[in-house]
């Protein structure tokens, strides 16, 4: 399985879109294309070969088809199969990533909060069931519309596209998230991250929530590794600036008072740290985002 990866910085470019449906027993003619294909199944069962590899896309099924690459049906689909099919243009923001570095992160978007290595981005399994084929059915049917509907600007159906792949993507990244945890306890990381939550004003320290979760030191900063992508100190760094943000913004507290309420007995190392993550200093945070709206009602 390979995974397309593409900037969405910027909407994605349309290029066509259809909803196709067997009017009897049908096989997908062999061709070669210039751009990106999505095929999202809605009924029956699409067999189609790409180079050497075969699929068998039912039912909530997506597939990816590249550039480049020789496209055949390798066996016959039934009368009333049908999908959507959607072309857009391939430009040099796309790259084809391995299986493996693909699903550490999407497993990492799906678990993080704190990873941010797909903001601005969609990442796609070559194969993969979605999740809600009612919301890919939906999204699919306004980009059909749109394209149809000849809006004043091209850019209506580029931006539905790219939140059609954002949908596959979200899809895609769940579906990973959850095919990762089978076989691990993952009540074990909720229970760590809860308490790392409640605890948050204390100094805590690696070796302390493993002796409480009974692990060795050695273990769960791998197995925190593995699962957040970041070591234990890291997440717990984030948690606390991401509440010394908030104190800084909702109360009074000075930040010598700040620091001490968030378990740091060194206000100065509070200071270097929140500089770290913010980049401007704990009282210049303060004054940038003094304005609030408040209501009580």
């Amino acid at each position: 399985m390979f995974y397309l990866k593409t900037s969405i910085e910027k909407p994605l470019c349309f290029l066509s879109a259809g909803s196709f449906t067997a009017d009897e027993d049908w096989t997908h003619v062999q061709r070669v294309i210039d751009n990106i294909e999505i095929i999202i199944c809605t009924k029956g069962t699409v067999f189609i070969q790409q180079e050497d590899e075969k699929y068998k896309i039912g039912e909530g099924d997506v597939l990816l088809l590249l550039p480049s690459h020789i496209h055949k049906g390798y066996a016959t689909s039934v009368k009333g199969t049908s999908f959507y099919w959607v072309h857009f243009k391939w430009d040099n923001t796309c790259s084809v990533l391995d299986e493996k570095s693909a699903a550490e992160e999407m497993y990492l978007a799906g678990n993080n909060p704190y990873f941010n290595g797909l903001n601005g981005m969609i990442l796609l399994p070559s194969c993969f069931h979605t999740s809600s084929i009612e919301r890919i059915g939906i999204l699919s049917r306004q980009l059909l519309h749109i394209n149809e509907s000849r809006y004043y600007t091209g850019l209506g159906v580029d931006y539905i596209l790219t939140s059609l792949l954002i949908e596959l993507t979200e899809q895609a990244i769940a579906q990973a998230s959850d095919e990762s945890n089978r076989g691990i306890p993952p009540e074990n990381l909720s229970k760590i991250l809860e308490w790392i939550r409640v605890h948050l004003t204390w100094e805590i320290s690696l070796k302390q929530v493993a002796y409480e979760f009974n692990y060795t030191r050695e273990y769960l900063a791998r197995y925190f590794k593995k699962h957040m992508g970041m070591s234990m100190l890291g997440y717990i760094h984030r948690m606390k600036m991401a509440k010394a943000r908030e104190l800084l913004c909702q109360s009074d507290l000075s930040i010598k008072e700040i620091a001490a309420a968030l378990g740091f007995q060194d206000d100065k190392y509070f200071l270097r740290l929140f500089k770290r993550h913010e980049k401007i200093t704990p009282g210049e945070y303060r004054k940038a985002y003094y304005r609030i709206h408040m209501n009580n009602s």
